[in-house]
């Protein structure tokens, strides 16, 4: 098939799931599949990550570089004139803000230039926010990747805001997302949810739409575990701060899990990966124990130092490839409900679960006190990627959907 895939980043250089997704999805697609993927860039890194995907995958990379409302508006011309009309359109419509934001003239005329090259079996289209450019006419099938779902993940933020202010804000931008959502999940030919607890809700929002579960995943065959040590000492939180559920879970495993963690077992060394940001320092000043590390281009040997991965995300959706990996690495997970919803585990089987400091800090002290358990979900864990969520199968299943899709 030949593929044009639109997306808002480039997958290059990888430092969050989301990019992770992209660039193993594409990666696979890439030796199926004849591929145009434009993108937009928003700096010289995007850039050069723009051209090594290139280079590295053997495909074609269209280049759009993204503007600010500002720098669009103060330019005269029909640039400004267009992005006068959207950001009016998105007001007067309810939409987030999002949407005209990244509702831009340059990856308008980049899609028009994709287009005439020729005949595209599948136009892909990578999170919600660059739907717009899949509403036209004269497009091959359209499908929608989701990632996650913005209006659920916004109402979660809104629950745990800490300001009437706040709340209110994220409250209405989850009213305007779920509206928003609502109205074009139906527009595509299909929409790729990332488990089936998304997928119902996205049914229930849009009975209309046609979709299908395209789950997170690994590569099962290059992330192979290590042994277990004896002791367990070294916990990792991993998770890219320019995603806010992330911020969030940071601190409150900072402030309010890792003291009492710490106090009972002052043995045990916390690292939060790829968190250097200045919430998470000032949330982390003062506590022992704690190292705080910026961008890791790579984690797998981060992962093979650790003892046990903590996910305690509150304020998630989709699924975490954080746990995924970590699972097949055969590192131990405490993970909240909501760190490890939609994906297909059983707790006490597959990882422990953990709502609340209390239960973390008795999750801990179990692993801590039986290797077998933790040799248990470990194993468990392990054979559970295999079976359901390496990238390969994934993109199997995709593609299948895809075929049915084109035909």
């Amino acid at each position: 098939m030949r593929l044009l895939i639109l997306s808002p980043i480039s997958p290059l250089p990888i430092f969050s799931g989301g990019r992770t997704r992209l660039y193993n999805i594409t990666k696979h697609q890439a030796r199926r599949h004849e591929i145009t993927f434009i993108s937009f860039c928003r700096n010289e890194e995007e850039r050069e990550g723009l051209q090594e995907l290139a280079r590295r995958l053997d495909i074609q990379v269209i280049i759009a570089p993204f503007q600010s409302k500002r720098g669009l508006l103060r330019r005269p011309g029909p640039d400004a004139l267009q992005t006068a009309r959207s950001y009016l359109r998105a007001w007067r419509r309810g939409w987030p803000a999002d949407i005209p934001a990244w509702n831009q003239p340059v990856m308008h005329r980049a899609l028009q230039r994709a287009l005439a090259q020729g005949r595209y079996d599948i136009m892909q289209v990578e999170w919600p926010y660059l739907a717009p450019y899949a509403l036209g006419a004269n497009l091959p099938p359209t499908a929608l990747i989701t990632h996650d779902i913005f209006s659920v993940g916004l109402a979660r933020r809104a629950a745990l805001g800490e300001d009437a202010r706040t709340r209110s804000r994220l409250q209405e931008q989850a009213r305007r997302w779920e509206a928003y959502e609502r109205l074009v999940y139906p527009r595509f030919g299909l929409v790729a949810a990332m488990s089936q607890h998304d997928a119902a809700i996205i049914r229930q929002r849009a009975p209309a739409a046609r979709i299908t579960v395209s789950p997170n995943g690994v590569d099962a065959q290059t992330l192979t575990p290590g042994p277990l040590r004896p002791q367990v000492r070294n916990l990792i939180f991993v998770g890219s701060p320019t995603h806010a559920p992330n911020l969030d879970a940071a601190c409150w495993l900072l402030t309010t899990i890792w003291p009492r963690l710490h106090r009972v077992h002052p043995g045990f060394a916390l690292t939060m990966v790829n968190l250097d940001h200045p919430r998470v320092r000032a949330c982390a000043a003062g506590l022992p124990g704690v190292t705080i590390t910026g961008r890791l281009p790579e984690l797998t040997a981060i992962y093979r130092q650790a003892d046990i991965a903590l996910a305690p995300l509150r304020a998630a959706s989709g699924t975490r490839l954080k746990i995924l990996e970590a699972f097949a690495l055969g590192v131990p997970v405490i993970s909240t409900a909501i760190g490890y919803e939609g994906l297909a585990v059983t707790p006490g089987v597959h990882l422990l679960r953990a709502d609340s400091p209390d239960e973390f800090l008795a999750a801990a002290g179990r692993l801590a006190d039986s290797l077998e358990l933790r040799q248990t979900l470990a194993r468990n864990a392990r054979e559970l990627v295999e079976r359901q969520y390496d990238w390969s199968g994934v993109v199997d299943r995709l593609d299948d959907a895809y075929l049915r899709l084109a035909h």
